[in-house]
């Protein structure tokens, strides 16, 4: 799905940013997900 929907703009000026910022927004969920399962992990102990 996602591939898709950037390969149908590739012809557009406004993918790049777009792409960058999703990738931003994730890796930002996946480090709170991380930093969130190491806290889980040390109170368990």
């Amino acid at each position: 799905m996602m591939e898709h929907i950037i390969k149908s703009l590739v012809d557009k000026e406004l993918t790049l940013p777009i792409i960058v910022l999703g990738l931003a927004r994730e890796a930002r969920l996946w480090h709170k997900q991380v930093l969130e399962h190491r806290r889980n992990l040390h109170n368990k102990k």
